[in-house]
């Protein structure tokens, strides 16, 4: 339901009443990014599908649910659930329901079979195969305003019980509706203020009173968080040379060549923070796809620096890989020089479709690295669904390696389960000439570290000399 319907069910009643709907939705419209933060919780139009949809779930036998609001002609359904969930917005004459003459009356209502039931739009109820229905008001300071009504394609289905439970329901469920309202009109009265104190373009709005502050954290903790969190990533996004790219080398522990780069990437931004920080904070504010794509963008544009056999890796997140915005981004660059390195913080949450994606991706020549093995999500379960070409082991486990017997045990069981695999190892995070030749006499394939180089621009890669012999 959006605003422009509020109109239609305004009618004088205090918690939606005409200032609300020419008010109160309209001033919140003028700063999106901040009802953003506030998120549904405080929307009415949220609180409303919420209600119907649980208590389609709590009504077992219940087909679907609706909540209808009241003014002095009719009644506008504006949350619905189940085989009402198609109805909102329509709006329906008073007389002519069992729903009206629940509002009118302020009793419960029920009809077990609406096919022998005077009392009901009887050609309605076949169009939605209601067979079943309970009508319950809303009342607020004794008067009916609404009404939340459930039904059942079968004669007969609910009993004393549900409609008892409905019926003590409908006080929280008109308090909950009510006090959405309310804190809508506050929380738009206190946007307007920052919007008629500011000016200018209202989509750039950041939170700029301690009230607003205030509201946002009691409503939606965080949510000032992630205002300031996009404040400082839009400037990154609308300047991408803002965002700089280093490259650190991968080399073949045999051979002492450079095999590849991984790309990191670099902000120019105050304040300084880590590189996982800020794509952390993107991901909080919803802009972390376009942080990622545009890191990958940047470090695509310095592979003309590097050597046409040196293989560059590329830092992205399981959304990301699945995101159209990624593949234009890989659209015209050379797949068979770049590894997606797969960087695995939080959960995959659908398996099928990010290794569908990941087919179509190696298909064109490009290979995959699962990132941070020994640490976080990367279990061997997760490397046995991506099927990588290389398998990256964490600080965690290079760190001391020469030292520490269980690290050794380890990192041998990773390399044989590479080699039976058919991937090949990465270490990471090589800090000594110990853990070096430890690690190479593990027969680990490949390793970065800064005893093996450090982060430079692409261009000084070739500047660099070798430093690690061949074994």
């Amino acid at each position: 339901m959006t605003a422009e319907c509020s109109g239609e069910w305004q009618s004088g009643h205090a918690w939606w009443s005409s200032s609300e709907a020419t008010g109160g939705f309209g001033r919140m419209a003028k700063g999106r990014q901040l009802i953003t933060a506030l998120g549904d919780a405080v929307h009415p139009m949220s609180v409303m599908q919420r209600v119907t949809d649980r208590t389609l779930e709590l009504m077992a036998p219940a087909f679907g649910v609706m909540v209808g609001l009241a003014d002095d002609d009719g009644i506008t359904y504006v949350a619905g659930s189940g085989n009402q969930e198609d109805l909102v917005g329509t709006r329906v004459q008073m007389g002519q329901s069992l729903s009206g003459l629940s509002i009118r009356s302020g009793e419960v209502l029920r009809s077990d079979d609406t096919e022998e039931d005077a009392r009901v739009d009887l050609e309605a109820c076949r169009r939605h195969f209601v067979r079943s229905l309970v009508c319950v008001p809303l009342q607020r300071d004794g008067r009916a305003v609404g009404v939340l009504a459930v039904n059942a394609p079968e004669p007969g289905v609910f009993s004393d019980e549900d409609v008892l439970t409905l019926t003590q329901l409908a006080s929280f469920v008109t308090v909950a509706i009510s006090s959405a309202f309310e804190l809508h009109r506050v929380s738009a009265e206190l946007v307007a203020l920052g919007v008629d104190q500011r000016g200018g373009d209202v989509d750039d709005l950041e939170p700029t009173s301690a009230a607003q502050r205030y509201v946002m954290s009691v409503l939606t903790p965080g949510g000032a968080s992630a205002l300031d969190a996009r404040a400082r990533i839009e400037p990154v996004l609308l300047d991408p040379t803002l965002l700089s790219i280093a490259v650190q080398p991968v080399i073949d522990l045999a051979s002492g060549e450079v095999f590849a780069v991984e790309a990191l990437s670099r902000f120019g931004v105050e304040p300084i923070q880590p590189p996982d920080q800020w794509f952390a904070r993107a991901h909080e504010c919803d802009l972390g796809i376009a942080l990622e794509v545009l890191a990958v963008r940047r470090a695509i544009a310095e592979l003309p620096h590097l050597p046409d056999h040196v293989a560059m890796t590329i830092n992205v997140g399981p959304l990301t890989v699945r995101s159209p915005l990624f593949a234009e981004a890989l659209d015209q660059a050379p797949h068979d020089r770049l590894i997606l390195e797969l960087t695995e913080h939080t959960v995959v949450d659908d398996y099928p479709e990010l290794i569908a994606s990941l087919r179509s991706l190696r298909r064109s020549g490009l290979r995959v690295a699962v990132d941070d093995t020994g640490s976080g999500y990367s279990s061997l379960a997760h490397i046995l669904k991506i099927a990588p070409d290389f398998i990256k082991v964490d600080r965690e486990l290079t760190s001391g390696i020469d030292l520490d017997p269980v690290r050794r045990a380890l990192v041998l069981a990773l390399v044989m389960f590479a080699a039976d695999t058919g991937a090949q190892i990465v270490a990471e995070g090589i800090e000594t000439v110990e853990e070096l030749a430890e690690l190479r006499r593990l027969s680990v394939s490949y390793g970065q570290g800064y005893h093996l180089g450090r982060p430079s621009p692409a261009a000084d890669l070739l500047a660099t000399p070798r430093t690690l012999p061949p074994t």
